[in-house]
């Protein structure tokens, strides 16, 4: 399951809430900081793995770079925020595209890594 994970973000949700019709741009500040990973889904050849990133956290730091203690974000990394999307790339050279939301001190992302994998992770902020 490691190197699922680890190509599942080589790196933050379907959701059809109301809050999806009004988004706003992300404001990168509602993101800063470290976050725990409280729920997570990655769908794989049609299979679905709860869990796998559960306990993970990740510090999202304002100058455009992240670390993490998940192996499959990388140790360390960086990223650029475009509208409510966040284009990653970690430490090993792998990508991955997210939709985030954040609400209070709750961030959700959505997305699909550059293996094809898709992921849905939801974070408490610590």
């Amino acid at each position: 399951m490691a190197i699922m994970l680890v190509s599942t973000l080589s790196l933050v949700f379907s959701s059809c809430s109301k809050d999806d019709e009004n988004e706003k741009p992300l404001n990168v500040a509602d993101a800063i900081g470290t976050w725990m990973c409280v729920e997570s889904t990655d769908t794989s050849y049609g299979q679905a793995h709860s869990g796998l990133l559960v306990g993970a956290q990740i510090t999202i730091k304002s100058d455009g770079t992240y670390t993490s203690t998940a192996s499959s974000f990388g140790a360390t990394g960086t990223y650029v925020v475009n509208e409510n999307t966040i284009t990653a790339r970690n430490n090993s050279g792998d990508t991955f595209v997210v939709k985030v939301t954040v609400k209070d001190n709750r961030m959700v992302w959505e997305g699909t890594a550059s293996t094809g994998v898709k992921f849905k992770y939801v974070f408490n902020k610590v």
